[in-house]
């Protein structure tokens, strides 16, 4: 399948409306993964579904605008279940809150009879995806933190005190070191353009988040982009495999064929190039080869897990090598975070002592230099 076409599918999948039913709207992944979890308690308790959604739907406590809606959207799965729909065919109205991996779940515990099972698995892969997604941003808040206020004390420093200085120098009557004109002259040009330079900040910034939203070429493009940089492009990379993996060997385990479990999983991901690779992946399988050789054929997949999908097909157990596969890979990401949390900080202090230093010994030269004369 081409670049072009898979995007299109994936554009009319999102853009599809909810068939009637309440208008829900996206809730946070720790609420989903709680959600889940207190459900799969009910089920193994024996509570009917009808009730149960009815005492999950009263547990939801809240004045946020996301609150109110997901207990909206079970009244709204209780009244669905009521009526004699399936569980698959009720949670499919409401795709803003149920992805299609949570969906193939639920349809293979409904089908298999193991609901409460299927519900407790669903829970673990959710909680992984939010731990997995939290450590990702937790490594990368400090050190865009630092440089966000690091960029705020320079652009202070060359508004409103450089100028300051630039007054005395003229006072002095003196020639001005190389360093310190340079810097003078910088902060003239910004103080000139420095609300030009913000509004196109601001627009730039606009437009991308517009670009991200409406268009899945450009999120692809993006996320490419992303991917291709040093050390954060390869970490985020194997993230999102982590989560295929998981989520492909809860679908397996669930019972629900290969060929069938690929498209949720790609969809748990939330990658468009995963996605479209994914796609490539079903044709190759409905084509005969095997699930290790076209995963051999894209650069997403590392051989580790390459090979231990080999190795689960060969030996009739894709879902348990797959599984361990995610856990070696979810270690080492973790891992990496680490690695990337202790590296970034002593480069962020250099660099800023680097500019801040350099920025306080070009206004303070022609102090030294005048003390030199006297």
């Amino acid at each position: 399948m081409s670049l072009d076409a898979a995007l299109t599918r994936a554009m009319a999948r999102r853009e599809a409306a909810p068939v009637g039913g309440v208008k829900s709207k996206a809730v946070p992944a720790k609420t989903l993964s709680v959600f889940t979890r207190q459900w799969s308690a009910l089920m193994s308790a024996g509570i009917p579904l009808s009730q149960a959604f009815e005492l999950l739907s009263q547990s939801i406590v809240g004045t946020r605008t996301a609150q109110q809606s997901f207990a909206k959207t079970l009244q709204s799965l209780r009244a669905d279940i009521n009526a004699g729909q399936s569980l698959y065919a009720a949670f499919q109205k409401h795709p803003q809150v149920f992805n299609p991996h949570y969906c193939s779940l639920l349809h293979a515990g409904e089908v298999a009879g193991i609901l409460d099972k299927i519900l407790d698995r669903l829970a673990d892969t959710l909680e992984a995806h939010a731990i997995l997604k939290a450590k990702l941003k937790n490594a990368l808040i400090y050190p865009a933190s630092i440089l966000v206020i690091a960029v705020m004390v320079l652009v202070v420093i060359l508004l409103w005190v450089v100028p300051v200085f630039e007054d005395v120098f003229k006072s002095m009557g003196a020639p001005l070191p190389w360093a310190t004109q340079q810097l003078i002259t910088f902060s003239s040009w910004m103080s000139r353009w420095a609300s030009a330079l913000s509004g196109a900040l601001l627009m730039f910034v606009a437009l991308l988040r517009w670009g991200h939203q409406k268009s899945l070429k450009f999120q692809f493009i993006s996320e490419k982009m992303i991917f291709a940089t040093p050390i954060l492009g390869p970490l985020i990379q194997a993230a999102m495999v982590v989560k295929w993996a998981q989520t492909l060997s809860a679908l397996l385990q669930a019972g629900t064929p290969l060929a069938e479990a690929l498209s949720p999983a790609s969809a748990a991901s939330a990658s468009p190039n995963l996605n479209q690779t994914t796609h490539q992946l079903i044709q190759y399988i409905q084509e005969g080869h095997s699930l290790s050789k076209a995963m051999s054929k894209s650069n997403l997949f590392s051989t580790m897990i390459i090979q231990m999908c080999a190795i689960g097909e060969e030996t009739g157990s894709l879902d348990t090598m797959l599984e361990r596969a995610a856990k070696l890979m979810e270690s080492d990401v973790n891992q990496q975070i680490g690695n990337l949390s202790t590296l970034l900080e002593p480069i962020i202090m250099v660099v800023l002592g680097t500019l801040i230093g350099g920025i306080l010994l070009a206004l303070y030269l022609p102090i030294f230099n005048l003390g030199q004369v006297f």
